[in-house]
């Protein structure tokens, strides 16, 4: 059990010393790549002193790093919403994404772009309704019909499918502001600002602390609602909260960034396949390897190699999403083990 242990602790400081060194180096990297190429010691340099080259600061300041740091948060809160969401279905295959909350969440931020002189403030507001009502119209219709894990899913897809539509026909209101909320649906950071980081960064910033401190209860509450209530815990009242804040985490950011698939589904699986199952664990760093991995899709997708220039994020995260998505559902479809 010690050496078990033992061996767990050491994966943990590898995977994190490796995880870092990668994000560091992709964040490097999106501040390097873009229509405007820049070495690695130009942006050392204007960012050390930003009146060297006042062309390449406000390239990097303006542009680049709000993108870089909007689309690190984002990736963290689908990471860690993605981890908390599979363990309270008891789902492998759940995410924002897959569960229809992040249709539900771009279907709400739509409607509040559309209303007149309503505040940047109150976006994130309309994309949690539109979140938290999708998921638990899943949830009920799921229990509804007394289906497992993959009728959960196909549940998802059908809200997910249903706030899409709705979404189309609210384009279709939007008129000269359609061209742009549908570049939006399919995920995209090309936008980015410091605005968006300064509503969504506190935020998940509050959901994520309480989400960790709760770490250890999510566990618990996977042994079962009898033996969580054995151990002073309230199963209910921890599983609304539970969702309610992951739904406010990633609302947040999907009213900003669009919706962006599968990310929620990779990162915490990534951290259960080499490390642990504990949410203790998973949570955390869950959401900085979905960090990385959207910094690593959007360097893509933004980069001068790339023949076809800038396009959707989430073609991208998909491209690496499905096959494994297809994987868990031939290996975890028929039998659920978190």
């Amino acid at each position: 059990m010690l050496r078990l242990a033992k061996q767990r602790k050491i994966k943990l400081l590898i995977y994190s010393f490796i995880l870092f060194i990668l994000l560091f180096i992709s964040f490097l990297f999106s501040l390097m790549i873009g229509s405007f190429p820049l070495s690695p010691m130009e942006v050392f340099e204007n960012l050390i002193n930003p009146e060297k080259n006042k062309t390449i600061s406000t390239i990097i300041f303006n542009y680049r790093l709000p993108r870089a740091l909007f689309t690190m948060i984002t990736g963290f809160s689908l990471g860690v919403s993605g981890g908390v969401i599979q363990s309270l279905t008891r789902n492998p295959l759940a995410d924002p994404y897959i569960t229809g909350m992040s249709s539900g969440a771009a279907l709400g931020a739509a409607i509040a772009f559309l209303l007149p002189n309503i505040s940047i403030y109150f976006i994130p507001f309309f994309a949690f309704i539109g979140g938290i009502s999708s998921i638990l119209l899943t949830i009920f219709l799921a229990k509804k019909a007394k289906a497992g894990p993959i009728g959960f899913i196909l549940a998802g897809i059908a809200i997910g499918t249903l706030a899409s539509a709705i979404l189309i026909f609210v384009i279709t209101l939007a008129q000269e502001k359609a061209h742009g909320i549908i570049y939006w649906i399919y995920g995209s950071f090309s936008t980015s600002k410091w605005s968006d980081i300064i509503v969504t960064f506190p935020i998940v910033l509050f959901c994520s602390i309480f989400l960790f401190i709760n770490a250890r209860d999510l566990n618990i509450l996977l042994l079962g609602e009898e033996h969580a209530s054995q151990l002073g815990i309230n199963a209910k009242k921890l599983w609304i909260l539970m969702l309610l804040i992951s739904s406010l985490c990633v609302s947040s950011c999907v009213a900003f960034s669009g919706i962006i698939g599968f990310i929620g589904l990779i990162a915490p699986h990534m951290i259960r396949l080499m490390i642990s199952s504990d949410n203790r664990f998973v949570l955390p760093l869950g959401g900085l390897t979905g960090a990385f991995l959207l910094l690593v899709s959007d360097n893509i997708v933004k980069s001068y190699i790339n023949p076809f220039g800038e396009m959707p994020i989430s073609t991208i995260t998909s491209m690496i999403g499905v096959p494994f998505f297809i994987y868990l559902l031939m290996k975890k479809g028929g039998k659920y083990e978190m």
